[in-house]
């Protein structure tokens, strides 16, 4: 292992392998697991110490180490992946619309929530029908 990927995983986590991801994510997105970063995540959604279940860095997805990956969670990190890649200025927009509008009606975090909601219908609409 190199020095700059003993680097990457002593500061954002270790990656997870992509036989533990529940489906998968398209080339060079990297998902990591991590604690520093979801919990400061979680202060800017809400002002408290519940940690973020991901963050996002570019292509890197880090899920909070202490819970499960949930499949609609990964789809609402790739469009913030997507965002990333779209606009180099993304992060100080990001950052511009949640000073403006909170983290809920920041239009970054509306995109990704919908997306996220459509994925879960998809889900249930296509899950086997439950036995009586």
């Amino acid at each position: 292992m190199s020095l700059a990927a003993r680097i990457a995983d002593r500061v954002l986590g270790p990656r997870v392998p992509d036989a533990e991801l529940p489906h998968p994510v398209p080339p060079g997105v990297v998902i990591r697991r991590n604690r520093l970063i979801p919990a400061i995540g979680g202060v800017f959604m809400g002002g408290g110490t519940k940690r973020a279940g991901a963050v996002t860095l570019g292509r890197t997805i880090l899920f909070d180490a202490d819970r499960p990956i949930a499949p609609d969670l990964i789809v609402h990190e790739l469009v913030h992946v997507r965002q990333w890649n779209d606009d180099p200025l993304f992060p100080l927009k990001y950052c511009g619309q949640w000073l403006r509008h909170g983290y809920r009606q920041n239009p970054y975090e509306v995109e990704a929530y919908a997306r996220q909601k459509e994925f879960a219908a998809l889900q249930r609409k296509s899950a086997p029908a439950r036995k009586a």
